[in-house]
């Protein structure tokens, strides 16, 4: 039994559904839970890289009588009282596990109260036992295209949706900073960002955009029913790389019919489009160096794409924190050249798998680091983490930026670590 001392459980459906909630001005969260649990949330998060969302997050105060003889009393009168108080445009009703355990329908007290209620009342009453946080984070996604969006009065024909990015997004500000620089090289703006950078008005008129830009596969559920309900298309994936950012700008460019003008392309590569060879002397070749990356989708096969492209290093493992929606998503690792995947290891599988390759290079979370103390580069890449701030919005991994950012700190980890090119 993998006993995580050196690594971390999976956070639950219940923390994804708080995680992609907390971005949403205008909504509060009250849990039918007791104050203990609502006060370690606050504390979870200022974890997710200092984002704490202030005044968002409410208990009803359940005591053990409440749970014992099935009480919903407290949960009516908060609603009431948020609802007056606040006057918010949405109170979700999130269950916690003792919501779950009791079997209180939250639905129904929704149909009981909605009337005398202003706010739209929301249910998530999963609880925290339908799976990893992936799931909740998913089910906020849906609900909120599902029932918030509305039919838009206009179509702004220049205008996205960015959908993916949550509280748990690693990088999100830096990477939303270039996406958004990036579409204005191309003539388009953001509508909105769903969820980390929203408003339930943002929301409900997101069907006035021309097109959805899905950035991880977390909102790919969100983004079908957009497209079912309201005829929007989207694009699926991060620009990684000088080559995948030029691809990028060019698929999104013919959905919105813009295109990327030369001399604006060519002052991007002249600025960001330095190669690693230009960096490095003949002495110092990377083709040998062993890489892993432990990292969720997305970005691992973002990742993969750029290091083999921009780098030459093709890695020799990828570490997933679970299993992707793509269900082709180990084909797509295989054209790459790639066969070593592992998906959610426990900490010795993964310290195994690390001593078979004995890598020069990783990309990962602060436990992935942690358990690579001896990897010569080690890179912060992914949630959690907790010893890395990641506030700034100069450092993307993704667009031209992102490329001249990360080929600039592996180059400067290079020179700090020579040991790596005689091994």
């Amino acid at each position: 039994m993998d006993l995580k001392l050196k690594s971390y459980p999976a956070p639950s459906d219940y923390f994804g559904v708080l995680w992609g909630l907390s971005g949403v001005e205008d909504l509060l969260v009250l849990e039918h839970g007791s104050t203990g649990t609502c006060s370690y949330n606050v504390v979870n998060y200022m974890i997710m890289n200092k984002q704490s969302p202030k005044g968002k997050l409410f208990s009803c105060g359940m005591d053990e009588d409440d749970v014992v003889m099935g009480r919903d009393d407290k949960l009516k009168r908060a609603v009431e009282e948020l609802d007056q108080t606040f006057h918010p445009k949405i109170i979700a009703l999130v269950a916690t596990a003792v919501t779950s355990v009791i079997g209180l329908d939250l639905g129904g007290i929704i149909e009981e109260i909605q009337a005398r209620t202003d706010a739209k009342l929301l249910s998530f009453a999963s609880g925290g036992f339908a799976g990893d946080y992936t799931l909740g984070i998913k089910e906020v996604f849906r609900k909120l295209a599902m029932e918030v969006a509305e039919e838009p009065k206009e179509r702004k024909p220049f205008s996205v949706n960015v959908i993916g990015p949550a509280i748990d997004s690693f990088n999100n500000v830096s990477d939303l900073a270039e996406l958004r620089r990036l579409l204005s090289l191309l003539g388009a703006d953001i509508n909105t960002v769903f969820t980390c950078h929203t408003s339930v008005g943002e929301i409900e008129s997101m069907a006035s955009a021309s097109l959805n830009l899905v950035t991880r596969d977390a909102g790919l559920g969100a983004a079908q029913i957009l497209e079912d309900r309201f005829g929007i298309p989207y694009v699926y994936g991060l620009p990684f790389g000088v080559k995948g950012t030029v691809e990028w700008l060019k698929e999104v460019g013919e959905r919105l019919d813009l295109y990327l003008g030369r001399g604006t392309l060519a002052s991007e590569l002249e600025r960001y489009g330095f190669s690693i060879l230009e960096l490095t002397t003949p002495l110092q070749r990377c083709d040998h160096l062993r890489a892993v990356i432990s990292c969720p989708y997305d970005y691992a096969l973002g990742l993969t794409k750029f290091m083999q492209k921009e780098w030459g290093i093709n890695p020799s493992l990828v570490v997933l924190p679970n299993i992707p929606d793509d269900p082709k998503f180990r084909e797509e690792f295989n054209r790459l050249g790639l066969f070593d995947v592992l998906i959610e290891p426990d900490t010795t599988t993964l310290e195994e798998a690390m001593a078979r390759i004995d890598p020069h290079i990783i990309f990962g979370n602060s436990y992935d680091l942690h358990i690579a103390k001896n990897v010569p580069i080690r890179v912060h890449a992914a949630f959690p983490a907790f010893d890395y701030i990641y506030r700034f919005d100069g450092t993307p991994f993704v667009g031209f930026r992102g490329h001249a950012y990360l080929t600039q700190t592996f180059v400067n980890l290079l020179n700090q670590n020579p040991e790596v090119f005689r091994n």
